[in-house]
């Protein structure tokens, strides 16, 4: 087995019944037809008691009650979650003691870890036909990565997502006499947004933009790979690539808006934001938008920046999924149990109590209640995170959280004074060497 030794992202960020956009409903009625002709009894099913054993490995059994449980067991009155706790340490002793699994629960990065290195994928497509699920009620980006990586297979659904947001501070706009930023704003005009808000006012230094550098990167809106996906060989010289660096690196050279320490760091980034509330925008992935609200005064959210010559162009996203491993004993069950996860119902209460983005193809109905049930969300400007479509996401790649860290090496070099070509050049070099390293495992 290939060990990837790969962090698990949540989108969450960091970091979800049977019908999904309405299209599934077929799903909930009974005497509906197998490819055979046999009759699918699908209210039988779901009324026969049965154990379905879960984990979702780096979290707790509150949390996954928190996210689904509690709402699967109100659907299933019958059925019997069983939650196993699970870790990167620990899931290879699951693996080990032929633990059933029914369901895993991973982000798309943590596909790799997980479900891939262990080779607990299973191909759903017969249960999706069965049922008659309608996959076109859901993003299509995270079926077609599952089905590029198995040759036209389907592991799991999808049941929630993270992009990038854009998120301001009110409070500095108008202390500044500065508009807020406008709908359908372009990098170059945040540019200039940020050159204007970035000053030092009473020994207090204010910065016009904060951002989460890796994944402005790994998100792009211009497509540009991290990887080969047939050679996992760096794609960082490219020129697509380079020109999507350069955008977002000039930001740190902008006379008051340099990162603290002359280094960047998220962690403190984030802070400058949404404690010491001394940055006028912040993007970032859009779980954070929640994190801000907890702490921020007064805040809303802006479309994210657009290249002038892409202006409808939004970034990428990272799908969180709910997998039907091979190790299953209930797999019509389990199936029932994810797929009510896509479902409008589900949907709907994930969004406004949790203020996680629907994975619905037609997220709006979703989006009108996003994060109404958060203290501080309701009445915010939520459809800008879904103003756009969405871009392409990368090749697949096991070795996303790899490069997102190397992403952070390059930034620092470039801050440091080193060129464009220099730090992503040496970049390449380094990434190629660490991944032949864990293949070669």
């Amino acid at each position: 087995m290939i060990r990837r030794k790969v962090a698990a992202v949540s989108v969450l960020s960091s970091m979800i019944a049977l019908s999904a956009c309405g299209g599934n409903a077929a799903q909930t009625e009974s005497n509906k037809q197998e490819p055979s002709g046999a009759v699918v009894d699908v209210q039988k099913l779901i009324d026969t008691p049965t154990e379905l054993n879960v984990t979702y490995p780096g979290a707790t059994e509150e949390m996954f009650n928190q996210r689904f449980g509690d709402q699967l067991r109100k659907k299933f009155p019958k059925y019997t979650f069983r939650f196993i706790k699970s870790d990167g340490n620990t899931f290879k002793d699951l693996i080990a003691t032929n633990q059933p699994i029914d369901i895993l629960f991973s982000s798309s990065t943590g596909m790799a870890v997980y479900l891939l290195d262990y080779k607990l994928q299973s191909d759903i497509s017969d249960l999706v036909k069965k049922y008659k699920y309608d996959l076109s009620g859901i993003q299509q980006a995270p079926i077609d990565l599952q089905k590029q990586i198995g040759n036209g297979a389907v592991y799991g659904l999808p049941w929630t997502m993270g992009t990038l947001i854009s998120i301001y501070n009110k409070d500095l706009f108008d202390k500044f006499g500065v508009a807020y930023p406008k709908k359908g704003i372009t990098w170059d005009e945040l540019y200039d947004v940020t050159r204007q808000m970035s000053r030092t006012d009473a020994g207090i230094q204010y910065r016009g933009l904060t951002m989460a550098f890796d994944h402005m990167m790994g998100l792009n809106q211009l497509e540009a790979a991290y990887y080969d996906p047939s050679t996992f060989k760096a794609k960082y010289t490219d020129d697509t690539f380079k020109k999507v660096f350069d955008n977002v690196a000039r930001f740190w050279k902008l006379p008051g808006n340099e990162p603290p320490s002359g280094k960047y760091s998220l962690a403190q980034l984030r802070d400058l934001f949404n404690k010491m509330q001394t940055t006028a925008i912040h993007l970032d992935v859009s779980g954070y938008a929640q994190i801000a609200s907890t702490t921020m005064n007064t805040w809303d959210l802006t479309t994210f920046p657009v290249f002038k010559d892409k202006p409808t162009q939004g970034a990428s996203i990272l799908p969180d999924f709910a997998f039907i491993t091979n190790k299953s004993t209930n797999r019509d069950a389990a199936f029932q149990a994810i797929a009510y996860l896509t479902s409008n119902e589900y949907q709907q209460w994930m969004a406004s109590t949790l203020m996680f983005l629907p994975i619905l193809a037609k997220p709006e109905q979703a989006m009108k209640t996003f994060g109404d049930h958060i203290p501080g969300v309701k009445g915010k400007n939520v459809q800008a995170i879904v103003a756009n479509p969405f871009a392409k996401m990368q090749p697949f790649t096991p070795y996303y959280s790899l490069s997102a860290a190397e992403m952070t090496t390059a930034v620092n070099e470039y801050i440091g004074g080193k060129d464009t070509n220099t730090v992503l050049r040496e970049a390449a070099e380094r990434v190629d060497k660490k991944i032949a390293e864990q293949r070669a495992k």
